[in-house]
């Protein structure tokens, strides 16, 4: 059997959750670039009078104080991080959307928080309010950019490059330090929303993964790692 040559995983999310999401993968070179961090905004998340958590991500998890509520949140992953800080953690669907459907059939009393970052999608609140429901949002972190590093673009500079890209900033951040991949480079988008991110040069390149959530992206990805040692 002839061996070839092992892909090259380029991941650019904040580290820890690239980290985390190369665990067990095989057959990868993984590049470990990112082009974002998980940085504190400053604005105290204040539970008085909160009856339960909204947490569309995993990251707002560290920035909440400790309190005996319900956390209602989008992912397993997130579900998992919210249960482990002590929070009575409930799955309310893959996606925001999901989420805000689940919410408004449970027609909760009390005043809703969504803790989020300073870049997000979907508009939560805004969706609850019109549904007649108390919500609030407060911005505990940001996801502030950092430029491609050298990591990075040696990455991009090998044989055969994958890409994963889980949000529509995350596209827009690798389209603007990328403006122009090696034709090598395939991209693996979370959901149509991430792909209409990146220019149309960038989405011929592109496949859309079938279910927006990691364990998806990573079945998406497996079979290239795979193939390192197919005849």
């Amino acid at each position: 059997m002839a061996v070839h040559s092992r892909p090259t995983l380029l991941l650019t999310r904040p580290r820890a959750a690239s980290e985390r999401f190369a665990e067990g993968l095989d057959g990868f070179d993984v590049f470990i670039a990112p082009l974002m961090e998980i940085v504190p905004t400053g604005a105290p998340v204040v539970l008085d009078g909160i009856s339960a958590l909204i947490l569309t991500s995993e990251n707002a998890v560290p920035f909440l104080p400790q309190a005996a509520l319900t956390a209602f949140c989008v992912g397993p992953r997130t579900t998992h991080a919210a249960s482990q800080a002590g929070f009575d953690a409930v799955e309310s669907g893959p996606n925001a959307g999901a989420l805000v459907a689940d919410l408004v059939a449970r027609r909760l009393a009390g005043t809703l928080l969504h803790v989020h970052g300073r870049h997000t999608r979907g508009d939560v609140v805004g969706h609850l309010r019109d549904a007649g429901l108390n919500a609030r949002g407060i911005a505990a972190y940001d996801q502030a950019i950092l430029p491609p590093d050298a990591t990075f673009h040696a990455a991009l500079g090998q044989p055969e490059v994958l890409v994963p890209l889980f949000s529509p900033r995350s596209a827009a951040l690798f389209a603007d330090a990328a403006p122009e991949p090696a034709e090598n480079s395939v991209l693996f988008a979370m959901s149509d929303a991430v792909k209409d991110a990146l220019p149309a040069a960038l989405q011929t390149r592109v496949k859309v993964i079938s279910e927006p959530n990691g364990e998806e992206m990573r079945k998406a990805l497996e079979p290239y790692g795979m193939r390192r040692n197919s005849p």
